[in-house]
């Protein structure tokens, strides 16, 4: 099978030879046949068949997710109707577009004590130590394109009265984080009205890409107005760079098409806590996929500004 590099250099160069003309629904079924040897070679892996609990659930609707022995797979339960299925739908579509190689690998469905799962790598494979994790989703608009005006109209009114001055408006926003002390929830972000874009680089990647212990917790207040100690830790800006180059390869393959639009999904950024440590971004939450021709800009409008924002911080003098 092709191997990572291959993939995305194929879409880097496809990105800088499509004349603007191309439909972009076309120029994503060119890509989808490079990225079809990697879900070749991951099927013919061997199946693990000793699976845990994963603790400390970051968040989401279903229920608690399993993780192999050698911390290599996870199964998320199936346990979410047509919402699930979706999602499956969308690994299995989207594994073939210019997104295949920002997904986790995908694995296809198990049953495991009567409970149906599907199958995906973890982002935490081969990690050592304190990791630390940030999720930020994508997107000013989190709702289908299909929902019902019930569910717009409760999302709106979310919006305005949460995140109205916040780095959603940006079109990205904190989901979850957890590094050291450092730990931004439902609760938390709610109550502070999440967080302004400013934020992201004053101290929010720093928090990140810090080394352990971390930061500390966060204080209370709002928005703009509080933030944790830093605690003299040093910050890995080397990681930090390499992560924004990853992203930059992202906008280009999404700005290339995916045949469809993806609504609140998010990027899940994993590291080691150290110096050097391993680190991993990858595209999750996709039971909010539809595919159609439409070009996608509320998530690609929503990516570049947080391309942007961590450019901004990595290159700060």
């Amino acid at each position: 099978p092709l191997g990572s590099s291959t993939v995305l250099s194929a879409i880097e160069n496809k990105a800088m030879s499509t004349p603007k003309s191309t439909p972009l629904g076309y120029v994503a079924a060119a890509a989808a046949g490079v990225t079809a040897g990697l879900a070749i070679g991951y099927a013919m892996r061997k199946r693990n068949s000793e699976w845990k609990v994963l603790g400390d659930k970051s968040g989401g609707a279903h229920a608690a997710m399993m993780i192999s022995q050698d911390g290599q797979r996870l199964l998320k339960p199936l346990d979410q109707g047509e919402r699930s299925m979706v999602e499956v739908r969308a690994y299995e579509l989207l594994g073939r577009t210019s997104l295949g190689p920002f997904l986790c690998g995908f694995h296809g469905m198990i049953n495991k004590d009567g409970m149906e799962y599907m199958e995906i790598d973890s982002a935490y494979h081969r990690m050592k130590g304190k990791c630390a994790t940030l999720d930020i989703k994508l997107g000013k608009k989190t709702w289908d394109d299909h929902a019902s005006p019930e569910k717009i109209a409760k999302e709106s009114k979310k919006f305005d009265e949460v995140y109205a001055k916040s780095s959603a408006m940006d079109g990205f926003r904190v989901a979850g984080m957890k590094a050291g002390d450092l730990v931004l929830d439902s609760n938390n972000l709610k109550a502070r009205f999440s967080l302004k874009t400013s934020e992201f680089g004053e101290w929010l990647f720093p928090a990140f890409f810090a080394s352990e212990p971390g930061y500390g917790s966060l204080p209370p207040g709002v928005a703009g107005e509080c933030k944790p100690d830093s605690r003299g830790t040093s910050i890995d800006k080397q990681a930090a760079r390499e992560v924004l180059a990853r992203l930059k390869v992202l906008q280009a393959a999404a700005e290339l098409g995916y045949g469809g639009t993806i609504r609140a999904s998010s990027l899940l950024f994993t590291r080691e806590m150290r110096q050097g440590g391993l680190w991993s971004m990858k595209l999750i939450d996709l039971a909010h996929y539809t595919p159609s021709q439409e070009v996608d800009s509320n998530f690609c409008d929503g990516l570049k500004n947080l391309v942007a924002t961590f450019d901004a911080w990595c290159n700060a003098k």
